[in-house]
């Protein structure tokens, strides 16, 4: 069952794109992507052992699930110019703000003001359970 948690997600993508789309995923534990990769063999599938900025320069993506918390926070800058306009990003594992700790409250949330409230995205919070949420972005442009 310990390798099941690392390539539902993939198989759930794999199942849903279109026949003419590349899917790249990236992780640093090798662990992690031979199993996956030894468990899913698709001819659109490619799995990569390192950090996500070594696959950028196959972008521009239509699509990006942003798992590493570096990506959401120091790397946004990054991460946004990685997608494509008219892509989406996911990011999950955000705490909705009524269920901050108290060392958080009243404190700005930068990470969460960055992909809510940027420019070059039309982006929502969803509550995934009570206690946890994603934010889903698209991008309208490129910078101007």
């Amino acid at each position: 069952m310990l390798l099941r948690r690392y390539f539902v997600g993939s198989a759930w993508a794999l199942f849903t794109i279109a026949p003419d789309v590349k899917f790249i995923s990236v992780d640093h534990v090798e662990e992690k992507i031979n199993a996956t990769a030894q468990v899913i063999r698709h001819q659109q599938a490619e799995f990569l052992v390192g950090d996500w900025k070594e696959a950028v320069a196959k972008g521009p993506f239509q699509f990006i699930f942003a798992d590493a918390a570096a990506a959401k926070t120091i790397e946004g800058v990054q991460l946004l110019e990685a997608l494509a306009v008219g892509g989406m990003l996911v990011m999950d594992d955000f705490t909705p703000e009524e269920h901050f700790p108290e060392e958080w409250r009243g404190k700005p949330d930068k990470v969460r003001d960055f992909w809510l409230n940027h420019k070059e995205l039309r982006a929502i919070e969803i509550y995934l359970t009570a206690t946890s949420s994603a934010i889903l972005a698209t991008k309208l442009k490129g910078k101007e």
